[in-house]
């Protein structure tokens, strides 16, 4: 029997990474961080980062857990405190994209996803409930975008030299 997975973790899941497992991976990277190659310091001091991220694993509703399971071993790494945040966050003046841009994107492509199956269903099973779009309401055009030049635009000298109304001078 295959089970279906949810597309993400519900929110506020998150289980504190065991101080036996942040040893695994620090002595499996020989206490070196993966971002910068540089050697890690207190344990305390070190930050642990999932790959994939948690928001963007599969959620098993049977464990519980995330697929792979949140604190595996294997898909933790230890890092210095801004190593973690360039891959979190994103580096500035890089095209890389960080974990919380990427999570935010999968989670908007996989609603509009879902909103679109559920229109081409309707479509075929004209009993199925579909929640319409909200339209947004229909604004007038402006009949004038720009100012119009008059006496209070005279007033201020923004024609020609020494506030003159004659544009030659």
């Amino acid at each position: 029997m295959q089970t279906v997975l949810d597309l993400a973790p519900p929110k506020g899941f998150r289980k504190a990474i065991l101080v036996t497992v942040k040893l695994q991976v620090v002595l499996r990277q020989n206490a070196i961080c993966t971002k910068c190659g540089e050697r890690l310091g207190k344990i305390e001091d070190t930050e642990f980062d999932h790959f994939p991220a948690l928001g963007l694993r599969c959620w098993d509703a049977e464990a519980k857990d995330t697929t792979p399971r949140a604190n595996d071993p294997a898909f933790i790494e230890a890092k210095h405190s801004d190593c973690h945040d360039k891959k979190t966050f994103g580096a500035h003046g890089e095209l890389a994209r960080g974990d919380v841009t990427e999570i935010a994107r999968t989670r908007r492509i996989a609603k509009e996803t879902e909103d679109f199956r559920r229109r081409m269903l309707a479509k075929v099973d004209p009993d199925a409930e579909v929640d319409e779009p909200p339209r947004r309401p229909k604004k007038a055009w402006p009949k004038r975008p720009f100012p119009k030049r008059g006496k209070k635009h005279e007033a201020r000298g923004e024609r020609g030299p020494a506030g003159s109304s004659d544009p030659e001078g």
